[in-house]
């Protein structure tokens, strides 16, 4: 076992320990053994604070199903060492169980879509209720018909179990069915400073805004979550949030809201009955959700608060990434950052590392392997990091900088980018210096 795999069990390990709020003698106990059985050092209990959740379980999928089925039993074993199991801690055993266990299977024999987990950095307090919301990247009629059809029975059996689930479309007829003047009123008073003209944007985007939309403007665009650009429909789970470090000793503490993102492959009543169903066995105390639906009232909690705040709130800058190539003058292999107003900041890469990143991108967007093979090339993993070390020293300001960093997805390494921000530089006249950059996907 790896100091990578070590350090990512000691991150879970240690959430699953904080999960309740109450550190448990037991649960130490329990921690010192683990540590033993696993020769998990104090040195890498110190690293795992550095890591999120979501970083750890991706970690742990390079084990074999044998080793994840074992070390899970373990965390449902601290989960219950004082012998109740509280939402929060039965929520990671969700996202371990799907992201790790669990072996997705058509009729057939044929691999389905897998789960994945995602995390995105907000507020200590952002996205901070159990929900569940339908997500797709692109307009899915049957899907769609099907989520209307048994649109009701979804809220009444999620909230029975404490989750509240969320289809953009049905909150989008929320607000257009309220009194026009009073939702710009309370769009005014909760941000003042906001212009008339920005108040009305603002406005016709909670009243025009489509499941597509909120992938694409709200978790991609101003989240940077790190999900597949091109995500079927699928269940967003919200599973808490990752502290990163989570005690001050470190510096500045970081807060990330992470999700467990399910693509939909059977009926969507089966897959949320089986969400449910696990989610019941395992948590202890119950809890329901007791909403008011009074029609034409704003509400300004949970997924609805966040939704707002976000939507009020400034989008981030975030460059496009062009891969220039090289250099006929200088023989540099580059890649720059094309900001909004034009402006760029390059990188200067050798040609292998020049030659992974290209690769990376195109086989993330091209590939039906989703990403670049990890035997691509015998170096491939130290020169994934030196990508990233140059990203991070060359550009420190740039905006959620995770999101044009290669990272391990299983046996391929992708790129979250959206596909619409990646470009190839190619030059219109072999002896000018005109060119013109052109998407790497068409």
């Amino acid at each position: 076992m790896t100091r990578e795999q070590r350090t990512a069990m000691a991150r879970i390990i240690s959430d699953m320990i904080k999960a309740d709020n109450i550190i448990e003698e037991s649960e130490i106990r329990d921690m010192k053994k683990l540590m033993s059985e696993y020769s998990i050092t104090h040195q890498e209990m110190s690293e795992a604070r550095k890591i999120r959740f979501t970083d750890a379980a991706n970690i742990l999928k390079e084990l074999s199903l044998k080793e994840r089925k074992a070390f899970f039993d373990h965390i449902y074993s601290i989960a219950l060492s004082d012998n109740v199991c509280v939402p929060r801690e039965a929520l990671l055993l969700i996202a371990l169980q799907y992201c790790l266990i669990e072996e997705r299977k058509t009729d057939n024999g044929m691999p389905l879509p897998k789960p994945y987990l995602i995390s995105c950095p907000t507020g200590e307090a952002s996205f901070n209720d159990q929900y569940m919301v339908y997500l797709e990247s692109s307009y899915d009629e049957t899907r769609n018909a099907e989520l209307m059809q048994h649109f009701r029975l979804l809220v009444t059996i999620t909230r029975l179990c404490g989750f509240n689930f969320i289809y953009i479309p049905k909150m989008v007829e929320e607000f257009r069915g309220m009194n026009e003047e009073y939702v710009k009123d309370v769009i005014s008073y909760m941000a003042p400073n906001l212009e008339d003209s920005f108040i009305q944007q603002v406005y016709n985007r909670l009243c025009d805004m489509t499941t597509v939309d909120f992938f694409r403007n709200v978790l991609y665009e101003r989240l940077q979550v790190k999900a597949l650009h091109n995500t079927p429909p699928s269940l967003l789970i919200n599973i808490g949030t990752s502290v990163v470090p989570y005690c001050s000793a470190g510096g500045s503490i970081q807060y990330y809201t992470e999700f467990l993102c399910i693509p939909i492959s059977s009926n969507i009543l089966t897959l949320v009955d089986d969400i449910l169903g696990f989610y019941q066995s395992k948590v202890s105390i119950r809890q329901s959700i007791t909403i008011n639906d009074s029609k034409g009232q704003f509400k300004y909690f949970g997924f609805y608060k966040a939704l707002f705040d976000f939507l009020v709130a400034p989008p981030p800058v975030a460059p496009d990434l062009v891969f220039l190539g090289q250099d006929m003058k200088t023989g540099r292999y580059q890649v720059a950052f094309k900001f909004d107003n034009g402006s760029e900041k390059k990188v200067t890469l050798t040609p292998r590392e020049y030659d992974i990143y290209y690769h990376v991108a195109l086989k993330s967007y091209k590939s039906l392997a989703k990403g670049l093979s990890v035997t691509y090339d015998k170096h491939i993993k130290p020169t994934i990091s030196k990508i990233k070390s140059k990203i991070s020293d060359n550009i420190p300001d740039l905006t959620y900088s995770d999101q044009y960093k290669p990272e391990r997805d299983g046996n391929a390494y992708v790129l979250r980018l959206d596909k619409s921000k990646v470009f190839i530089r190619q030059r219109t006249s072999n002896y000018g210096c005109g060119y013109e950059d052109l998407p790497i996907v068409k």
